[in-house]
């Protein structure tokens, strides 16, 4: 039942990082025939920030660095591929045959 959960938990994380994802990349009409980032509208408009291309960069790539770092650490904890147990790995070093005795 826990590991279900835990699967449960996992699946809905990446939902919810997924949709952050597309309300980051979603473009929103300023004016006629000019359209920006919704997201960084709203945070220059929240923030009271100065239109700057080098604040829009900055603000997109930390959304962009949380998302795939939030990715990351689900698809590392929620649903790990791979368990190592003490016996596999002894098993996996290469053993090296004695010489013959003369």
């Amino acid at each position: 039942m826990r590991k279900a959960a835990h699967l449960v938990l996992g699946i809905a994380i990446v939902g919810l990082v997924l949709y952050a994802a597309d309300l980051a990349t979603r473009d929103c009409k300023v004016g006629p025939y000019s359209y920006d980032n919704c997201m960084w509208i709203r945070v220059r408009a929240y923030l009271g920030l100065p239109p700057s291309r080098l604040l829009r960069m900055a603000t997109l790539e930390f959304v962009g660095i949380a998302l795939a770092l939030v990715l990351y650490l689900v698809f590392r904890h929620v649903f790990p591929f791979r368990r190592t147990t003490p016996a596999a790995q002894d098993s996996s070093q290469t053993q090296v045959p004695e010489p013959p005795a003369n």
